[in-house]
């Protein structure tokens, strides 16, 4: 398989930001292919333009040497996540949600050219993360969201951009069996906390997708000049890796200040 230069590699591509990332990655023009890597195929229909960009292959994360191409993409979106009710453990969750996560953040790592100066690979790895990820909570969803951040930015990317929305809000109807109770509480009042805050506490999947992409598709002086700034910015002691947070509400800015400039 060869892959062009300006091209995009998707992790996660059938969960609820995944589906509208790939949707918004083909039809932006940003790039020349699409590559989905996952479990299962994404499913489209004709809503999605632009199809004959899309190559999908179904890999095994516990076989990632075995199973993915060794020729990958230097953009890589990583929407791979899960909730502890559809992993079925915290053992589970963990395993999907950051050991698959990182295991193939190393691969890619280690196929990717380097820096000959840094040693950096050149891969800018873009990660949808969540808002309270913290390392040092005490709570597991946030704890594992927290410690994978940090694990990305040790690997040894040029790049690594997280995003971290609020409560997202699904285009789709969410299925009661896999939704936090959390988020099914919240989901009552999406409509007032929209009107009230929209902006600091829901993010819609599409929109978090597209802000992922905008970035993605930019070298980082071109997102800077777009007037765009990351909510956190810093470079990584360990690796020199530039490593940038964007929170809900610089997720909204890079939407709406795309939006106008079209």
């Amino acid at each position: 398989m060869t892959i062009p230069l300006n091209s995009c590699l998707i992790l996660g591509g059938t969960g609820g930001v995944g589906k509208y990332l790939v949707r918004d990655a083909l039809a932006s023009n940003s790039f020349t292919k699409v590559l989905t890597l996952g479990r299962r195929i994404v499913p489209t229909d004709d809503t999605y333009l632009n199809q004959q960009l899309l190559e999908q292959k179904t890999v095994d994360y516990d076989n990632i040497p075995g199973t993915f191409p060794s020729d990958l993409p230097q953009v890589v979106f990583c929407t791979l996540a899960t909730t502890r009710a559809q992993a079925g453990s915290a053992e589970a969750f963990k395993k999907i949600d950051q050991q698959y996560v990182v295991d193939s953040a190393r691969y890619i790592h280690e196929k990717a050219p380097k820096d000959p100066e840094t040693g950096l690979s050149k891969v800018h790895f873009l990660y949808c993360s969540a808002q309270n990820a913290n390392e040092k909570s005490s709570f597991l969803y946030p704890k594992t969201k927290g410690e994978t951040e940090r694990m990305l930015g040790e690997i040894g990317f040029e790049r690594v951009s997280i995003f971290q929305p609020a409560f997202l809000k699904t285009v789709e109807p969410r299925d009661p069996h896999n939704t936090r109770m959390i988020e099914k509480v919240f989901g009552l009042f999406f409509p007032i906390m929209d009107l009230v805050a929209e902006k600091t506490l829901t993010a819609g999947v599409d929109r978090v997708a597209q802000a992922m992409r905008i970035v993605g598709a930019q070298e980082q002086a071109e997102t800077i000049a777009m007037g765009v700034t990351p909510t956190k910015q810093e470079t990584i002691a360990k690796t020199k890796t530039q490593f940038a947070v964007y929170t809900n509400p610089a997720i909204h800015d890079i939407t709406n200040k795309y939006a106008s400039k079209l």
